[in-house]
């Protein structure tokens, strides 16, 4: 072989090692970041007392003591030895239950900024969310309760349905197979696949459509529910809208207040859902050039099919998951362990990582609004929060979604709300021997 030839097979050699090294080097990388984001024992990481930050709340007690008596409430309810996992640690509901019960009667006394920050120091530990992701930084965005128009009869104004469970929808806990869970945590095959897939996490659970010859098979489809109409007869609408927009957005909020034609008013929240895969319509939008990624919030996106109602079924359609909704008796939104939910207090994060009912530090950015409803900066926001919800679109250790209220003020603050920003879990402070894994 001449020797250009061997000298250029050389450096073809070398250049394609230092690839594969690269690829490996990105490759490794990318599945740390993945682990950190999915795998519950990471999903959190302990704070050193030097490192932690100082706690401060923006927002008056008396809303915090109201979420607190809520949380209580739910811990009261658990059995007192269940573990709930604090990344590395675990925890009893009941040793949480009793430090939010000391807290909640420490603050029955007025209290300054400094001896709330003493307290918590003195009483809690901390831990970080969100260990893989870039610069410690969480994605916060927001969520609210929307205030619809509906009927309990349909007509040509109230012509758009929100359905009650199906008879036929079944859900199966995949958790209870031993197979299941043992190929879930052992296959480091399946977990590389799933992060280069783009899969989030396995699921623990599915939902299905049971056939009349005993066969479980994926629910009905968006599409095939509100455009084949194959729900339609079988007297599951619990009550009729008059804006499919607004029914759209309330599947993804996941509760609402319905001001009825006949009278008075109903809230509405989550009783289930089709078992199919979530798809952000903002990301479809994106995808297909309607809107720059910097344009999308839920107020853009709303004018946007609004402007173009040609294309509503095909963007409603481009998300296949289907909510649906029972009448909620206390007219209080739930979240998803049946909290009410408090406004400014109460989020929503992946309920896979972080652990249910738990005190949490949540720093970020919020809008000041100007006259004309643009927003005239962003400040620093700093509060206590309780972790008592979680979505659809919530997936992973780098979000968090911040309950805002209910009606339009709500709503404007939750539509451009996707800022950075910090979350810290409080753990009750143990002897050591009391303290769990």
């Amino acid at each position: 072989m001449p020797g250009l030839q061997r000298r250029r097979l050389l450096w073809l050699v070398v250049f394609a090692l230092l690839a594969a090294g690269v690829s490996l080097a990105l490759g490794w990388r990318s599945w740390q970041r993945y682990r950190a984001s999915t795998d519950p024992s990471l999903a959190l990481s302990p704070v050193e007392e030097a490192s932690r930050p100082v706690v401060v709340d923006d927002l008056p007690l008396d809303s915090l003591k109201q979420a607190l008596d809520r949380n209580l409430q739910f811990l009261s309810r658990l059995d007192p030895g269940q573990e709930i996992r604090f990344g590395p640690a675990t925890f009893s509901a009941g040793q949480l239950l009793e430090s939010q019960r000391r807290l909640r009667r420490f603050l029955e006394e007025p209290v300054s900024p400094r001896q709330l920050n003493d307290y918590l120091r003195e009483h809690f530990s901390l831990f970080k969310a969100g260990p893989g992701c870039r610069a410690g930084k969480v994605l916060v965005t927001g969520y609210y309760v929307p205030v619809l128009h509906g009927s309990y009869r349909q007509s040509s104004r109230y012509c758009w349905p929100l359905y009650r469970r199906p008879d036929d929808l079944v859900s199966v806990s995949l958790a209870e197979f031993g197979f299941w869970q043992r190929w879930r945590n052992s296959s480091l095959l399946v977990r590389w696949l799933m992060n280069f897939g783009g899969v989030k996490a396995l699921p623990t659970r599915v939902f299905g459509r049971l056939t009349v010859d005993h066969k479980v098979i994926p629910y009905y489809s968006r599409r095939e529910i509100d455009y084949e109409q194959v729900l339609a007869g079988r007297d599951l609408e619990l009550v009729w809208l008059d804006d499919e927009i607004d029914r759209f957005f309330l599947h993804i909020q996941g509760s609402g207040k319905v001001v009825l034609e006949e009278g008075g008013e109903m809230m509405v929240g989550y009783a289930a859902a089709n078992g199919h895969p979530y798809r952000s319509i903002g990301a479809w939008l994106i995808r297909r050039g309607y809107l720059e990624r910097e344009q999308v919030t839920m107020e853009t996106i709303r004018k946007f099919i609004q402007a173009h109602p040609e294309l509503s079924e095909e963007i409603f359609t481009a998300n296949p998951s289907y909510v649906f909704f029972r009448e909620l008796p206390d007219r209080e939104p739930l979240g998803c362990w049946q909290i009410s939910l408090t406004a400014g207090r109460s989020i929503a994060t992946d309920k896979s990582l972080f652990p249910a009912g738990a005190l949490a530090y949540l720093s970020t950015e919020l809008p000041d609004f100007a006259a004309d409803g643009s927003i005239a900066a962003w400040r620093p926001s700093n509060r206590l929060v309780l972790n008592q919800d979680t979505g659809g679109a919530i997936s992973g250790s780098g979000r968090v979604d911040l309950f805002c209220g209910t009606g339009p003020s709500a709503a404007r603050l939750a539509g451009v709300m996707k800022q950075p920003g910090q979350l810290f879990f409080l753990a009750p402070k143990l002897n050591r021997d009391a303290a769990g894994r």
